[in-house]
């Protein structure tokens, strides 16, 4: 018994002297792998060191987030108030790069018109608001014709 003991106590010494050799290999790639995983530092980039290319997409891309950080639904939220039943727009084309806002719509009458135009220039973030064109057209309805006003107005859209 003692014999077989003794047997059985030098195997788990060899195993148990195995596994910390093994363990310690292990610790040893991890700390390696660990090393290289470190973060890059980061480069100031020198504009002198981009092409024309490179320049040209930063500016276009700066151009995108300018647009983009506009208070659009504020804008969409003071044309919704400034609607009426006489007056449907058809057309809402901002320009972000230039703080420019163009419509296009329909109104019953020249009256109505004149009504959303003065709507339009109350609002406080709107300024220069011009009735840039206008046409009086007919369609048939029902069974005589319905005449109605197309128009395109402008504005500046901003703090004042």
């Amino acid at each position: 018994m003692l014999v077989l003991a003794t047997v059985v106590l030098l195997i788990c010494a060899w195993q148990w002297t195995s596994l910390r050799s093994e363990r310690a290999d292990i610790q040893q790639q991890l700390n390696r792998l660990q090393g290289k995983l470190q973060p890059a530092q980061a480069q100031a980039i020198q504009p002198q060191s981009l092409s024309s290319t490179q320049k040209s997409e930063i500016k276009e891309a700066n151009q995108v987030l300018d647009e983009l950080g506009r208070p659009w639904p504020a804008l969409l939220l003071r044309l919704e108030q400034s609607a009426s039943p006489d007056v449907a727009l058809m057309a809402i084309r901002p320009d972000a790069a230039k703080g420019r806002l163009r419509l296009k719509g329909e109104a019953r009458d020249v009256a109505a018109l004149l009504a959303y135009l003065q709507r339009l220039e109350a609002v406080p973030e709107m300024h220069d608001v011009v009735l840039d064109e206008h046409e009086l057209m007919e369609k048939p309805e029902g069974e005589g014709m319905a005449r109605f006003i197309h128009f395109g107005v402008s504005a500046r859209w901003g703090q004042p």
